[in-house]
């Protein structure tokens, strides 16, 4: 079954939040382990395409996405389904009325 689980982070602006993720996640069949990250808009892109990169360790990739229906929580979040013993990424929240759904490859 999936469940909900969020990490909690803060926005420095309306394009980049920085997050800490207490358990290793898998965005894009990759694996990042437990730290802080910064997720950041692609400036050529733009906002579909979000840079998820490691602020301590190497890891990054680019993400696509696309607006994320429903409410999120009341501060910038990210949102993660778990499938056994592995979190996904699934969404990025800024605020509750603001998020984006992160397309599966």
């Amino acid at each position: 079954g999936a469940s909900l689980l969020l990490a909690s982070g803060t926005a420095r602006a309306a394009e980049v939040l920085e997050v800490t993720v207490p358990f290793p996640f898998l965005v894009n069949n990759h694996t990042f382990p437990a730290g802080h990250y910064r997720i950041e808009e692609d400036s050529l892109a733009g906002p579909s395409v979000l840079l998820i990169r490691g602020m301590h360790t190497p890891q990054a990739t680019f993400v696509l996405t696309q607006t994320a229906s429903g409410r999120g929580p009341n501060k910038p979040a990210l949102q993660f389904e778990r499938y056994e013993n592995q979190y996904r990424l699934s969404n990025v929240w800024e605020s509750p009325i603001a998020g984006q759904s992160v397309v599966r490859p």
